[in-house]
């Protein structure tokens, strides 16, 4: 009776010690990310250096997948401000797939009617050919239909500070919804 409590206790205390020890460790180097000569849309000077940042891509005819995430990332700023994480620590890139349809002027009704007002949360755009060597440096795949959607990955990507992807995460799709708490964990983890 009295192993069989050891045997029970020493599972505990090395659980214990995993959650600890890969709460901590370090994330993966999954591939650099060079500049990019991507326009943000409200004029504002498009420099990320020196910090971590969550890039996002997007088109503002997304019925779900684009919407659900900017959902998902207001509640993530939220969620990082409560965690004593300022705006001025860290930026969320979102990059549209569409920028013939997604003109500046487009992509600030889009954010406006989504609320968002940080200074740290940049929207850009680029020509065709910008936006797909950018994408290409994520593995991010998308392919435009003749109707106007398009099919694209849907991942997000935490670049740090010196441009290396350290994570993936999933984007909100059908019901499964962004892991806020997990994304901002990582972030935080990119900060030290």
């Amino acid at each position: 009776m009295k192993q069989a409590g050891i045997v029970v206790l020493i599972g505990v205390v090395c659980i214990a010690l995993y959650m600890f020890w890969s709460s901590f460790s370090e994330l993966p180097k999954n591939g650099t990310v060079e500049g990019a000569s991507l326009e943000e849309v409200s004029g504002k000077e498009f420099s990320v250096n020196g910090q971590p940042m969550l890039v996002t891509f997007f088109y503002t005819k997304c019925p779900d997948v684009c919407p659900f995430t900017i959902q998902d990332l207001k509640k993530l700023q939220s969620v990082l401000k409560e965690k004593g994480i300022t705006e001025n620590q860290y930026s969320i890139l979102s990059v549209t797939l569409d920028p013939k349809h997604d003109t500046a002027k487009t992509i600030l009704q889009y954010k406006a009617a989504f609320d968002i007002t940080s200074s740290n949360w940049l929207f850009l755009r680029g020509s065709e050919q910008e936006i797909k060597r950018y994408a290409e440096q994520f593995n991010m795949f998308y392919e435009k239909s003749g109707e106007g959607s398009i099919t694209h990955s849907t991942s997000m990507y935490l670049v740090d500070s010196k441009r290396h992807i350290r994570a993936r995460h999933d984007m909100a799709t059908g019901t499964e919804r962004v892991e806020i708490e997990k994304v901002a964990d990582h972030l935080i983890q990119l900060l030290k």
